[in-house]
């Protein structure tokens, strides 16, 4: 059972192990295609300041608790080994996904957001945050205006958000805002093929606001870690 060492069962060990492995499925998919393009930006020289605008959606989804759905109590590991299993359970998924390719994972996405509506409240993200903060640590989420003059760093840079335009000649243009995680945010424009599949991908995170509150506040701070690893990996 995946992650089993984590869960304390107080009822239904089935339906419990299934909510489980539900949120890291959820966690993994949007791993897997959000974070294709960060090999990318390694390559980009980043701008020293930019000017920060926010993109939004308007409207949102209605949520509603389901009572079939018990709750999961989850106690935070502590010990570092703990922590690294809980590490290689996401790169063994990120492989499987990463072998299914863009589109699938991205319809696999689509049914994980309305599971999510159907099947999760605000209470339930906002425990998932704490467990995975406590696992994982905390990091900025939204880019802090006070900040904007101070040194980007890359290796914790991550998509806040991306915007399209069209220009005179009908040509899609993408910019990514990037955040590290202190806060401190910059621009980057984005080829058309990458641009096209992360702004796909963040419009339908932002269509659900707890999917958008999933990514920012528990997928972010997974995300640091595995791209840690995959520098120090790289390392002489």
């Amino acid at each position: 059972m995946m992650w089993s060492f984590v869960l304390r069962i107080q009822s239904s060990l089935m339906r419990r192990a299934w909510a489980w492995s539900w949120w890291l499925s959820l966690l993994v998919h949007m791993t897997v295609i959000s974070g294709l393009f960060v090999l990318w930006l390694y390559r980009v020289d980043l701008p020293k300041t930019t000017e920060f605008e926010s993109l939004q959606i308007d409207g949102g989804f209605s949520q509603q608790a389901v009572s079939e759905i018990q709750e999961v109590v989850l106690e935070t590991p502590t010990d570092r080994q703990e922590r690294s299993r809980l590490l290689q359970d996401v790169r063994e998924q990120m492989k499987q996904a990463q072998a299914r390719g863009d589109q699938e994972n991205f319809e696999r996405l689509k049914q994980l957001s309305a599971d999510l509506r159907r099947n999760s409240t605000t209470k339930t993200v906002d425990e998932m945050t704490e467990f995975f903060g406590g696992v994982f640590g905390n990091r900025a989420t939204t880019p802090d205006p006070q900040k904007a003059d101070q040194e980007f760093d890359v290796s914790t840079a991550q998509m806040h958000d991306i915007s399209k335009a069209i220009d005179d000649q009908g040509n899609a243009r993408y910019v990514l805002v990037m955040i590290d995680a202190k806060g401190v945010s910059r621009e980057v424009e984005i080829d058309n093929e990458n641009g096209q599949r992360l702004y796909k991908t963040m419009q339908l995170i932002k269509s659900n606001p707890l999917l958008e509150k999933v990514y920012r506040n528990i997928l972010m701070g997974i995300l640091d870690q595995v791209l840690k690893e995959q520098t120090e990996s790289t390392k002489p």
